[in-house]
């Protein structure tokens, strides 16, 4: 069981630069900000965070045999759709999200928080 934590919290540290790629070719080449995270804001950022691992996990499996390019289209639109939902339930908006994630990929400080709080929540 606790291996199995801390695989889950390494696909979480490591899908941090997928969310952080995403967030930056969202936005124009802007140098991150420095933003004040709190213990709520990154419970909430690691609520969403695993809710779009799961979903795009399903969607991955789901898209392995599509061949149409259009319904491969439309997948990727309800996983998107499925994913600004994630981050909504959770209490964020996709701009604080990203903002978020981008801040976790450039502090080691903020990393070891998230961390410490995915271990202590297993």
């Amino acid at each position: 069981m606790k291996g199995r934590a801390n695989l889950m919290i390494l696909a979480l540290v490591l899908s941090f630069g997928l969310s952080a790629a995403m967030a930056q070719q969202s936005q124009m080449q802007q140098p991150p900000a420095d933003i004040d995270v709190s213990d709520k804001q990154l419970e909430q950022f690691a609520d969403a965070q695993v809710s779009i691992i799961e979903i795009q996990q399903d969607f991955s499996a789901r898209l392995q045999g599509v061949e149409d390019p259009e319904r491969a289209q439309e997948l990727q639109v309800q996983a998107n759709e499925e994913m600004t939902s994630a981050v909504d339930d959770a209490g964020l908006d996709v701009e604080s999200f990203n903002a978020i994630a981008m801040a976790i990929q450039s502090s080691p400080e903020l990393q070891q928080r998230l961390t410490e709080m995915l271990q202590a929540s297993q």
